[in-house]
């Protein structure tokens, strides 16, 4: 497997789940999905193809199913922790759109203590920072207040050398780290 862009919040680290990300650390952590356009595949061949952003374009077997959690193999395990469609049952393929980010705390507080859950924790080597300075637009909502959201008309990403969840972005940047897997 080759490089992979993953999404990372800042909040993430501000819980105390991490510290801040630099380039060139190794860090161990878990990686989540979250996928609301997978569907059942004919397919048996992992696949995960790099859409943009954190985006991915993947098809792997579920590994892993929980009333509250699944896992899947896509050349790398990743969790969802989320209701169970009824086409990701044990041995079942899936494809679609997912997003891969970070694990927050979910895994290494308590699903990794399931019963039967697969070690879900890799070494990865960080090579690549991106910091989302997409400009922001504020949005009046129907209730009379403001949304503020990112203009993607304008998205811009900037290359750092470490991450600063404090005060990039006034402590609410999102981040792209690219990464492998530490051999």
């Amino acid at each position: 497997m080759s490089e992979l862009t993953i999404d990372l919040h800042s909040w993430i680290i501000q819980d105390g789940n991490y510290g801040d990300f630099a380039v060139g650390d190794v860090q161990k952590f878990a990686l989540e999905f979250a996928g609301s356009s997978l569907a059942s595949s004919r397919s048996r061949t992992p696949h995960l193809q790099h859409v943009g952003a954190g985006i991915y374009q993947a098809c792997g077997e579920v590994i892993f199913v929980h009333p509250t959690v699944w896992v899947i193999d896509i050349g790398v395990k990743v969790f969802w922790e989320s209701s169970i469609p009824p086409f990701a049952e044990m041995g079942s393929w899936v494809e679609g759109k997912i997003l891969l980010g970070i694990a927050p705390f979910f895994y290494k507080e308590y699903l990794r203590k399931l019963p039967d859950i697969p070690n879900l924790f890799y070494e990865w080597t960080i090579k690549r920072i991106s910091r989302n300075d997409t400009p922001l637009i504020e949005t009046p909502n129907a209730q009379g207040g403001i949304v503020i959201t990112r203009d993607n008309t304008r998205e811009h990403w900037t290359d750092i050398s470490k991450t600063d969840a404090w005060e990039d972005g006034n402590g609410s940047s999102t981040y792209l780290l690219h990464a492998v897997l530490k051999a």
